[in-house]
């Protein structure tokens, strides 16, 4: 198995004797491809998707991912792709066929969005192994997956371990992980407090956490009144809980009533929270979000991940 790093975008290229795949990249090198592997969302993996121009093109990514994507496009939240592409869902903790001389097996990541994953790819002709994982946190929303895909690279035996360097915070001082799922609960009443800071997290690449914001407000009475697209796509998640909107005259089915409460736009009174219509393309505002768990890892942190994992080598890209 060769493995290529691509220069100027973060991902590779894995080569057999007869098969060619990409890991991640950006629009210009996917498009040579007729297998894409996407490991997470971002800006260049998204534009992947939505700029695809081959319908035999097959994208292969997690289930969370292509659910989030599939109710984005469902509720117009972002557009439909002109060409879509043929996904594949890939079944976390099974390992299977990435054409004739690759296995592939994918496990549950969590890099502070929705769908991330880390992946073992094998070449069984060789043997060979690689390891890649993107962005991820240690103290977030499931902690639980980055212990088991640690595990699984461990002892994996891997040939290649490649991961992001923004993992790493880059002040060589730091000793303690800079961001927790915990402190971001704990937090919240300060985050109500700045309306600013709060609609920066109002973005939809993460409806738990959108949830949990939704829950707080609620409890505080003071409840966020949502884009009434934000509405539908946290209501799919989340069928029992409440959630206010704004009318845009859009249909509501009758399930949906049942927990949707509408506010007409001259109901709206100036001392409430709404959530703002960002007039920044959403798909342009990814990176952007992404951006709060980068750099979370102490460097001795990070050091200590690739001590347990011992592949032969280790690269950061």
């Amino acid at each position: 198995m060769k493995i290529t790093q691509i220069n100027g975008a973060r991902g590779l290229i894995i080569k057999s004797s007869i098969k060619n795949a990409i890991i991640d990249s950006d629009v210009e090198n996917a498009s040579a491809f007729d297998d894409v592997i996407v490991t997470h969302l971002s800006l260049d993996t998204l534009n992947i998707i939505q700029n695809n121009s081959n319908k035999f093109r097959r994208i292969n990514l997690s289930h969370d991912l292509m659910l989030l994507l599939q109710k984005l496009w469902r509720y117009n939240i972002i557009s439909r792709p002109n060409v879509m592409p043929n996904f594949r869902i890939l079944p976390t903790g099974y390992k299977t066929k990435l054409g004739l001389e690759f296995n592939i097996t994918a496990y549950d990541n969590d890099d502070g969005l929705i769908g991330s994953i880390a992946i073992i790819i094998e070449d069984t002709a060789s043997g060979e192994k690689l390891g890649y994982v993107p962005n991820f946190i240690t103290q977030g929303q499931y902690k639980n997956r980055i212990k088991k895909w640690k595990r699984m690279f461990r002892d994996a035996h891997l040939t290649q371990f490649t991961s992001f360097n923004s993992n790493i915070n880059p002040d060589t001082t730091a000793t303690q992980v800079n961001y927790s799922e915990k402190s971001f609960s704990e937090n919240l009443p300060s985050l109500f407090s700045d309306l600013t800071l709060l609609q920066s997290w109002l973005k939809p690449f993460n409806p738990t956490r959108l949830n949990e914001i939704n829950d707080y407000s609620l409890k505080q009475d003071q409840p966020i009144i949502w884009q009434c697209k934000s509405a539908k796509l946290l209501n799919y998640y989340f069928p029992d809980n409440d959630f206010y909107y704004i009318d845009d005259g859009s249909e509501i089915n009758e399930k949906q009533k049942n927990h949707l409460i509408c506010y007409t736009k001259d109901e709206i009174k100036k001392d409430m929270l709404v959530e703002k219509k960002d007039p920044t393309p959403l798909i342009n505002q990814i990176d952007i979000y992404a951006r709060k768990f980068k750099h979370s890892l102490p460097q001795s942190d990070f050091s200590d991940i690739v001590k347990m994992i011992k592949a032969q080598e280790t690269y950061m890209i």
